[in-house]
């Protein structure tokens, strides 16, 4: 398989149902990598998951008609703790945020052909798009195969951890990386 026969796009709420269900196979394939926890996800309603997807933008991505993988894009809030280390030149134009990069996946079927980076492309052309001078994620500390991606893909640490409590789970031990937006981006979604 090759990154050409994938088709990344923003879903829609009527596809609620789909975004679920890869999020839940995410939850099952790694528990230990997402804030949230599958029986919290399971728990939540149709009205529920067609609010989030309304609220931010979710990216699927497809081959061959499957979902293949998953990629939400939220506004990050402000900091709590030390500013982060990778910013754009210059103070940032007026009201803009940063976005922050959450409930990335991509199924072990295509993990390592691309899909992963179309879909951080997807979240990247959003905060891009915005005019977000920078896009965040957290990353859990243990997981080398995903922070050695996300070095890939231009992002860096910024000298930020937490503890993320979840209920009924271990919290995650996790470092903040960030990448500025304006920089060389990842191959982009498909419309």
């Amino acid at each position: 398989m090759e990154a050409s026969d994938v088709q990344v796009r923003r879903a829609r709420p009527d596809e609620w149902a789909t975004v679920r269900d890869v999020r839940l196979a995410a939850l099952a394939d790694a528990p230990d990598a997402f804030a949230s926890t599958l029986s919290r996800e399971l728990a939540r309603t149709e009205p529920q998951w067609r609010s989030r997807i309304t609220a931010w933008p979710w990216f699927l991505a497809w081959h061959a008609g499957t979902p293949a993988g998953l990629v939400a894009a939220v506004p990050d809030q402000p900091a709590s703790g030390p500013p982060a280390a990778v910013a754009p030149p210059g103070p940032p134009a007026r009201g803009l945020r940063a976005w922050h990069l959450v409930s990335m996946w991509v199924s072990p079927r295509v993990r390592g052909t691309g899909v992963a980076d179309l879909l951080v492309g997807a979240a990247v052309d959003h905060a891009r798009a915005v005019g977000a001078p920078q896009i965040t994620l957290w990353v859990t500390v243990g997981n080398a195969r995903a922070r050695a991606f996300y070095r890939r893909m231009g992002f860096t640490p910024t000298g930020r951890r937490q503890a993320y409590p979840r209920e009924g789970a271990d919290a995650l031990d996790e470092e903040e990386f960030a990448r500025p937006v304006r920089s060389a981006a990842p191959p982009t979604a498909t419309p």
